[in-house]
C-alpha cells in the first residue's frame, strides 16, 4: 500500500502544471516517501481507514511547497495549496483503492469465513426458539446474509465496510413484580362482588397471616425475591470503518453496564 500511495500522489500533484514548476517530481515522491515510511505498518493502517492519513501527508506537501518561495500572492497560493490537498486526497485513495481490488480474491474468501460464522451463529441461535419466533430471527438473519457483499470496494475508494458481530448477555432483575387477576371470586367484597387477586414478587418477608409467636409477633414463614433473569445472543450488521465502533462507549471490546458486576454477582450467573 505504502508504493502505491507513493506512486498515486506523486502523479496527481505532479500533473498539476502550476505546482510542477514550483517543486520537482522526485521531491514530492522523496517526502511523501519519508511520511509514509515513518509510520509502522500498524498506524498506516489505523491512518487509512479514516481522513488523518490524507490530511497529514497534504500539509507536510503544502508546507514543502510553501518554503520553496512560490512567485505568486497570497490569495493564489491559498488557492494552489486547496487544489495541492485535493490532489493529495485523490492520490492516497486511489493507492488504498488499487490495493484493495488486487485483493479481490483474498477479500472474497475472507468474507467468505465471515459468512460461515455468521451461518453457525444464526443455526445456535434458531435452535433455541420454535414457531413463530424461529421463524422471524431467520428471516432477519436471511436478509443480513443478503446485504454482505463479497469484498469490493464501495464509495469513496478510501473507506471499506466492515462485518460487525456483537455477542451480549444480558442479566437483570424486577424490583416489583406484579399481576392482578381482576376475574378472580375468592375472595367476596361487598358492593363490588369480589375483589382482585394480587401476586407480587419483591424482596421482601413472608409472615402466616394469623399465627403468631408466644410474644405476639408475626411468624415468619419464608422470603420472596425479585423476579431475576439471564439470557445471551448475538447481532450482527455491516457498519462503516473508524477508530470508535458503532455503539461503542468505553472503547473496550468487552463493555459492561454500571450493575452488571453486581447483578451477575447477585443472580449467581457466570460472566
Amino acid at each position: 500500500m505504502r508504493l502505491q500511495i507513493i506512486e498515486e500522489v506523486t502523479g496527481e500533484v505532479s500533473s498539476n502544471p502550476v505546482v510542477s514548476g514550483w517543486i520537482k517530481k522526485d521531491r514530492i515522491r522523496a517526502v511523501t516517501t519519508g511520511y509514509l515510511n515513518s509510520l509502522s505498518d500498524e498506524e498506516l493502517i489505523e491512518k487509512s481507514t479514516t481522513d488523518q492519513l490524507a490530511a497529514e501527508l497534504a500539509a507536510i506537501i503544502k508546507t514543502e511547497l510553501r518554503n520553496s518561495n512560490p512567485p505568486v500572492g497570497s490569495d493564489e497560493l491559498e488557492a494552489v495549496l486547496n487544489r495541492v490537498d485535493t490532489d493529495v486526497r485523490m492520490g492516497v485513495a486511489n493507492g488504498i483503492c488499487a490495493v484493495t481490488v488486487s485483493k479481490g480474491e483474498t477479500l472474497d474468501i475472507l468474507f467468505g469465513k465471515i459468512d460461515n460464522e455468521l451461518k453457525n451463529l444464526a443455526d445456535e441461535t434458531v435452535d433455541k426458539y420454535s414457531g413463530e419466533v424461529a421463524e422471524r430471527v431467520t428471516k432477519r438473519l436471511d436478509r443480513t446474509m443478503a446485504a454482505v457483499p463479497c469484498g469490493l470496494p464501495v464509495m469513496p475508494p478510501h473507506w471499506i465496510f466492515t462485518v460487525n458481530v456483537w455477542t451480549y448477555e444480558i442479566v437483570g432483575k424486577y424490583q416489583t413484580f406484579t399481576v392482578i387477576d381482576n376475574d378472580n371470586e375468592v375472595i367476596p367484597k361487598p358492593y363490588f362482588g369480589h375483589k382482585g387477586q394480587r401476586y407480587v414478587r419483591q424482596e421482601e418477608s413472608v409472615y402466616h397471616p394469623f399465627k403468631e409467636n408466644e410474644d405476639g409477633s408475626s411468624i415468619a414463614i419464608g422470603e420472596n425475591t425479585p423476579i431475576k433473569f439471564q439470557f445471551n445472543g448475538y447481532a450482527s450488521t455491516i457498519v462503516g470503518t473508524g477508530p470508535k465502533g458503532v455503539g461503542d462507549k468505553l472503547g473496550d471490546s468487552t463493555e459492561k453496564s454500571v450493575s452488571y458486576d453486581d447483578l451477575i454477582f447477585e443472580i449467581g450467573v457466570n460472566s
